[in-house]
């Protein structure tokens, strides 16, 4: 049996190695060549892949189920290549969610497959990591990212075959981050910490905008960051540094970044 940990670890290896996303794919480095096939294609399916694919170019690439069936496989299970019949016959057990909790007062737990209902088929699915975070492959733009599993589209849960929920859930997200001395970051930053300053953020109640943790420190981050130093007495000049990383962490304020 897989462990609720270490399907997360794989998803957390996904976006820490910025996969991208083309459709139909499950784990393999995209290609020039590849990419030149794809654009010879007619399918409406693959049209996202055409007019953005070229830059997921020396990427490892996945579709939203692939990402699940490539860390099944590397675990040792097999996964389904397909969010609908994901949904409907790879969940032991599965119901209704309402702004990121189960309508029948369970508890979601890290680990859990969460989907999107689009009126007709589950078209889209994400892996609940804990802490109100979603990691996905959420589409040829963005690739592989994290969104709030309060955002508005997830619609249903199912804890998956082959996932041993019952076991203890040891990793803490910050862990799974890979953070242990904590840079200094600014806009324009990207990677583990400015996720862990974006997760630390929403927490505080300071949204970092519509991309959500996305591990790029933008405008929206910058905002936020502004804000949190605003009413923490810090020195307001949106640059993280120790006596920011204290507050976020600790509550502590300061005179410095």
């Amino acid at each position: 049996m897989i462990t609720p940990d270490a399907l997360i670890a794989k998803f957390r290896q996904a976006l820490d190695e910025h996969w991208g996303y083309i459709w139909g794919t499950a784990g393999e480095a995209w290609t020039e060549a590849k990419q030149k096939e794809l654009e010879k294609t007619t399918d409406s399916s693959r049209a996202q892949g055409r007019k953005y694919g070229n830059k997921w170019i020396g990427h490892t690439v996945a579709d939203c189920s692939g990402l699940f069936s490539w860390a099944f496989k590397k675990l040792g299970g097999t996964m389904y290549h397909g969010s609908d019949t994901m949904y409907r016959k790879y969940c032991v057990n599965k119901g209704e969610l309402n702004k990121g909790k189960r309508t029948d007062q369970g508890t979601l737990k890290p680990g859990t497959a969460v989907f999107v209902w689009n009126g007709s088929n589950y078209s889209h699915v994400g892996l609940y990591a804990g802490d109100g975070i979603v990691i996905e492959a959420m589409g040829t733009i963005k690739g592989v990212t994290t969104t709030k599993v309060s955002a508005g589209k997830w619609t249903h849960w199912g804890e998956l075959t082959g996932v041993e929920y019952n076991s203890e859930f040891r990793i803490h997200n910050s862990e799974l981050n890979g953070v242990r001395e904590r840079k200094t970051i600014r806009k324009g930053s990207r990677g583990a910490s400015v996720r862990e300053c974006q997760t630390l953020l929403e927490q505080a109640g300071y949204s970092v905008g519509t991309y959500g943790i996305d591990g790029e420190f933008g405008k929206d981050t910058l905002a936020a960051v502004k804000a949190f130093q605003q009413d923490h007495g810090l020195k307001v000049d949106g640059i993280v540094g120790p006596k920011t990383w204290a507050a976020l962490t600790e509550g502590r304020g300061g005179d410095e970044s």
